[in-house]
């Protein structure tokens, strides 16, 4: 009786197996789709994030090109200079095409401020070019040139399809009156509007006041 006990209680049932194949198959699948999902969402925050930073830097971008802008115009001052080759420019020349080099729409003698109002503001030649999309500001260190002078090329933009200027001034019945471009050898406007087109996004627009206007 006792053996008989002892070989019942022997024969109880406590398996220890592995997974079949067919286990082993759903759950890989089962992480596939896990895994599928999750690479999904990461790649999706991935390209947001490169977005925004794409548009924070063009924001960025856009938002200095607007102040170095508004800098030039605001203090622009009446003084003619000579080029390398001894000729005469007006202090102040805008035009739509390529007056005086290719793709320059915008070309001014301004105020450079000094930093942090410590010493004297110097008188500085600018100007303002697009070519290929790329807006950039373009300077010299001296105003009356020699042949051999050279220019400073700053990239402030990209992706431009245009900028435009409108330029203000006072008619002889004292009305404001517009025009597309300025060449006056002895006046400034006494304002201007720029239109910047990018592509892919609205128009930016913003007037500035000429003081020396």
């Amino acid at each position: 009786m006792r053996v008989r006990r002892f070989a019942r209680v022997a024969r109880l049932p406590f398996p220890s197996r592995g997974f079949t194949l067919l286990e082993m198959v759903v759950a890989i699948a089962i992480f596939a789709v896990i895994a599928a999902i999750s690479y999904g969402a990461l790649d999706n925050f991935l390209q947001a994030k490169a977005h925004i930073d794409r548009e924070t830097d063009q924001a960025k971008a856009l938002q200095t090109m607007f102040v170095l802008l508004e800098q030039d115009l605001r203090y622009a001052v009446n003084r003619s200079v000579r080029n390398g080759y001894g000729d005469v420019e007006p202090a102040f020349v805008g035009a739509p095409g390529d007056a005086l080099a290719a793709g320059e729409r915008l070309r001014l003698t301004t105020i450079r401020p000094a930093p942090e109002g410590i010493g004297v503001p110097q008188l500085l030649r600018v100007a303002w070019r697009l070519n290929n999309g790329e807006l950039s500001r373009v300077t010299w260190q001296v105003l009356d040139r020699d042949i051999d002078s050279s220019e400073r090329r700053r990239l402030l933009l990209e992706n431009v399809e245009d900028i435009a200027f409108t330029f203000y001034s006072y008619d002889g019945e004292q009305k404001l009156a517009t025009t597309n471009d300025w060449s006056s050898a002895t006046t400034l406007p006494v304002g201007v509007e720029v239109t910047v087109l990018m592509q892919g996004r609205p128009a930016y627009r913003r007037v500035f006041e000429v003081i020396g206007g």
